[in-house]
């Protein structure tokens, strides 16, 4: 089967849809044909430029997206530009057997017109904004249940948890041994942290006693600043092994995406920042669960706050523990696998 998944990454609306797909298209990869569709906001591209190499994406310099195709190109796949302003005109000279479409960037019309382009159509849905003219709708989100989906009568409904596309390396892991005390604190804002949230954190906590382990993604614009952060109690990792590092640490602190449900993979009790609309619901679904601590909106968060429901979570042993059993048992490793059976399945 060739099977097109239609993405986009970048530093102002983040990497999380790449970051989730990639998972997706590695499963589906190893029977099918994979490649992804991509916008390009350079006027000078020209329809269906095939990238395959860093060599070729030197054009794309300054396109917005450029971070997450390059993101798509290390991974291993091929990537087909179509331009920001003639999606479906372009889709429209792509072959696929599949579409599989994890973007905001769609609205009904969208739905309606690939639905006639390819043979078979996916969404992978946050929000429930719209009705679903498509042949699989995946939410792999917590909330996803509590949704009254508007959709056909044939469209497959892949809802919750149990169709988490968890990273190859969180499958199969064993749950952290949660210590009585606190030593090792992960810091981690998602690809991009166009919000500026990891600096805000570091001017808060960077005298508490604890050592801070941060992420920075691919696509954060102020490594510089941060930088000025390091000491013996804050380290910054670039290009990170991120189960590495969790399994380093006693709890998290962390963007309301889709590193909740690695770190949920592990045991290990979160405090979760939203930083987009899609997350806030997931947040509150997940502190209701007493899988989170849900620390609300960034731009709400004060320092006092932040660092009293640190030390909070630090002192509560038997709450940590509890949280780590909480999220342990909502997931077990096979979501990807599922979706692909779905997926794929001949009728």
């Amino acid at each position: 089967m060739k099977i097109g998944i239609r993405a986009d990454g970048g530093s102002k609306i983040g990497m999380g849809h790449i970051m989730r797909t990639l998972v997706l298209a590695k499963e589906l990869s190893e029977n099918h044909q994979v490649f992804y569709i991509c916008l390009s906001s350079e006027r000078t591209v020209h329809n269906f430029l095939n990238i395959n190499s860093l060599n070729i994406i030197d054009i794309l310099n300054k396109d917005k997206y450029r971070n997450g195709i390059e993101k798509i190109i290390n991974e291993g796949f091929k990537v087909k530009l179509i331009r920001e302003k003639f999606i479906i005109e372009d889709l429209k000279k792509i072959e696929a057997d599949l579409l599989i479409t994890d973007s905001y960037n769609v609205d009904e019309g969208y739905f309606n017109k690939t639905k006639k382009i390819f043979s078979k159509t996916a969404y992978i849905d946050d929000l429930n904004l719209y009705h679903f003219n498509v042949d699989f709708l995946i939410n792999q989100n917590v909330n996803a249940l509590d949704f009254n989906y508007s959709v056909n009568s044939f469209t497959k409904l892949l809802l919750g948890p149990k169709y988490i596309m968890l990273r190859e390396e969180f499958i199969g892991c064993e749950r952290r041994n949660i210590n009585r005390k606190v030593k090792d604190i992960m810091i981690t804002m998602g690809g991009a942290d166009s919000n500026g949230i990891t600096k805000k954190i570091l001017t808060w906590i960077y005298s508490m006693p604890y050592k801070f382990h941060v992420v920075i993604g691919p696509s954060f614009t102020n490594v510089e600043l941060l930088k000025a952060f390091e000491n013996k109690n804050v380290k910054l990792y670039f290009k990170a092994n991120m189960k590495e590092i969790m399994l380093k640490c006693d709890l998290a602190i962390c963007a309301c995406g889709s590193t909740l449900y690695e770190l949920a993979s592990l045991g290990i009790p979160a405090l979760g920042i939203i930083l987009a609309d899609n997350q806030e619901a997931v947040a509150q679904k997940l502190n209701s669960m007493k899988i989170i601590k849900n620390l609300g909106w960034c731009s709400n968060l004060t320092k006092d706050y932040l660092i009293d429901m640190i030390e909070n979570l630090c002192r509560d042993y038997n709450l940590r523990l509890y949280m780590s059993q909480n999220a342990s048992s909502m997931i077990d490793g096979y979501g990807v696998q599922r979706l692909v059976a779905c997926l794929t399945e001949e009728e």
